[in-house]
C-alpha cells in the first residue's frame, strides 16, 4: 500500500470514529432526554417545548423555537447504524441522517433565522443530495436557504463570501441549471471568494481545475477517463477535509458521506454510461447501495410535516 493510500484509509478511519463518538454524545441521558422532549411535542404540533437542564447543581431551562428543535435533532445515531453495520436497510438509516441536515436547512429557510448549516459548502452538499434523493422541491427550498445565506451577510452589512464558489456550487449550477428565476445565477453578484476576491458573476468561470475537469469527464464513454476524474474528486474530497469554513468538507456528516460524488455517479448510471472498475476507499462502502431509493422514515415524515403546513 503506498503512503498517500494509507494516509487517506487512517484519515477515513479517523472521520468514522468521530461520527460514532457525536453518536455517543447525542445518545447521552440529558441529551436524549431533550430529543425525545422535543420530538413528543412535535408529534404533539407543537412549534416549541421548554426543556429543563441542569448546569452546576442548579435547574435551568431552555425554550426551543420550532427551528431549534428541529436543528437539534442530531443525524449521527442515524449515520452511525450504516458505519456499524453496512446493509441496504441500515443505508436508508443513512439517507434519513442526511435528511435531517435538509430539514435543518428547510426550517431555517422558512423562518429566515439562522439554523442549519452555517456556510454555503454545506448547503450545497445538502442540495446535492436532493438532487441525488429526492426533487426539485427541497431543492428550490434550499435555494432559498442560499440566497438567505446571502441575505444575512448584506444586512451585516459584511462582505458576501461564497466559500464554495469554486467547487460545489457550480456542481450545483452543472447538474440543476440556475433554478426559478435564474436565482443561483445571481447569488455571485458582488460577492468575494474566501479570499475576499470578487468572483464572476457566471459560476462557470469561477471553478478550480478539479471540478472543471468534472464537468469535461464525467459523462465521457471513455470509462478510463472518467475513472480517473472521479478518483481525483475522492483525492480532492479528502485533501480538503478538516474542521474549517475555508474548505468545502467542513461537516462530519458530508466528510464521511462523499454525496457531491455519488450524484455524479447516479447522473451518470442515468445517462446509461457505465460506472465499472471504480474503487476508493473514500467509496467503496457506499458503491453497493448508493442506486437505493430513499424511503423516507417515519419520524422523519412527521418532522418534515411540520415544516410544510
Amino acid at each position: 500500500m503506498n503512503k498517500s493510500l494509507s494516509n487517506q484509509k487512517r484519515k477515513l478511519t479517523t472521520i468514522r470514529n468521530q461520527v460514532l463518538k457525536a453518536r455517543d454524545f447525542h445518545l447521552e441521558a440529558e441529551n436524549r432526554s431533550n430529543t425525545e422532549a422535543i420530538l413528543t411535542a412535535l408529534k404533539s404540533d407543537k412549534k416549541s417545548v421548554k426543556v429543563n437542564y441542569e448546569e452546576n447543581g442548579e435547574v435551568r431551562s431552555y425554550l426551543y423555537d420550532h427551528l431549534d428543535m428541529i436543528d437539534s435533532i442530531s443525524p449521527y445515531p442515524l449515520v452511525s447504524n450504516f458505519i456499524e453495520n453496512k446493509t441496504s436497510e441500515t443505508y436508508q438509516s443513512l439517507l434519513n441522517g442526511c435528511f435531517c441536515s435538509v430539514m435543518a436547512d428547510m426550517a431555517s429557510a422558512k423562518y429566515l433565522a439562522k439554523g442549519g448549516s452555517n456556510f454555503d459548502t454545506d448547503i450545497c452538499l445538502n442540495i446535492l443530495f436532493a438532487l441525488a434523493y429526492l426533487d426539485d422541491t427541497y431543492v428550490e427550498f434550499l435555494i432559498d436557504k442560499l440566497a438567505y445565506f446571502k441575505e444575512a451577510q448584506v444586512e451585516k452589512g459584511k462582505k458576501v463570501i461564497f466559500f464554495s464558489a469554486k467547487s460545489l456550487l457550480p456542481l450545483v449550477v452543472f447538474l440543476y441549471g440556475n433554478g426559478k428565476g435564474d436565482r443561483l445565477a445571481n447569488l455571485l453578484e458582488n460577492a468575494c471568494d474566501a479570499k475576499y476576491q470578487p468572483l464572476d458573476k457566471n459560476p462557470y468561470q469561477n471553478v478550480n481545475d478539479v471540478y472543471k475537469q468534472v464537468m469535461k469527464t464525467i459523462f465521457s464513454e471513455d470509462v478510463d477517463v472518467f475513472r480517473e476524474t472521479l478518483l481525483s474528486m475522492c483525492d480532492y474530497h479528502l485533501a480538503n477535509t478538516k474542521d474549517s469554513h475555508l474548505v468545502d468538507f467542513n461537516t462530519l456528516l458530508w466528510q464521511y458521506f462523499p454525496i457531491e460524488i455519488l450524484v455524479l455517479l447516479k447522473e451518470r448510471q442515468k445517462r446509461g454510461f457505465p460506472i465499472d472498475g471504480l474503487s476508493h476507499p473514500l467509496l467503496d462502502d457506499f458503491l453497493p447501495y448508493f442506486m437505493d431509493n430513499f424511503q423516507l422514515s417515519e419520524q422523519n415524515k412527521m418532522i418534515l410535516g411540520t415544516i410544510l403546513d
